[in-house]
């Protein structure tokens, strides 16, 4: 009779022999990351404000023609006046570049026909010049000033257009990017 425990040694023996060494179970030991490249941070350029492009020249005409012109109608043109500064407004608060430029035409167009119907109407003559700001042609804008100047120096105009010239010197929102010239248009 053969010794049980000698056999079951043996087989013991032969399966530790024939099984292969213990594997890790999910594959070979992983790689050892590496920490990225440390680059340098880029210097903060200056900031630099807005440069608004302003248009110098001017092509409106801003004095009528006087054989051409007809007795004033300042009711007709306080009327034009009214809708030119609904239609700046509404521009001001457009949603698009479209609806904006629609609008701020449109103002123009209602305070050049109040001029048209009263050459000398005062209110037209700085709406013009504010809506001309809005769309930075600065040589019209200066161009109405300097016509707001010269109605303030003529003795029937004066009343009324000396405080529109004091308003122009005195807000200093009023023609922010050529302020100096705007205010030496005006005279002061």
């Amino acid at each position: 009779m053969a010794r049980p425990w000698i056999a079951l040694a043996c087989v013991a023996a032969l399966s530790l022999a024939a099984a292969p060494a213990c594997a890790p179970l999910y594959g070979a030991k992983p790689e050892k990351l590496k920490n990225p490249e440390k680059k340098k941070r880029p210097l903060d350029a200056p900031e630099v404000g807005v440069v608004i492009k302003y248009i110098d020249d001017c092509n409106a005409s801003v004095s009528g023609d006087a054989k051409s012109m007809k007795p004033p109608q300042p009711a007709v043109a306080a009327n034009l006046v009214a809708e030119g500064d609904t239609a700046l407004a509404q521009a001001l608060k457009a949603p698009d570049g479209t609806a904006f430029g629609n609008l701020v035409k449109d103002a123009v167009d209602k305070y050049r026909n109040a001029l048209a119907k009263d050459n000398y109407n005062v209110e037209a003559t700085l709406q013009l010049a504010l809506a001309y700001d809005v769309v930075q042609r600065k040589g019209c804008a200066l161009a109405m000033l300097r016509r707001l100047a010269t109605l303030s120096s003529h003795p029937k105009f004066a009343r009324l257009a000396t405080p529109k010239v004091d308003e122009v010197a005195e807000n200093t929102s009023m023609f922010k990017g050529y302020r100096k010239d705007a205010i030496a248009a005006v005279g002061r």
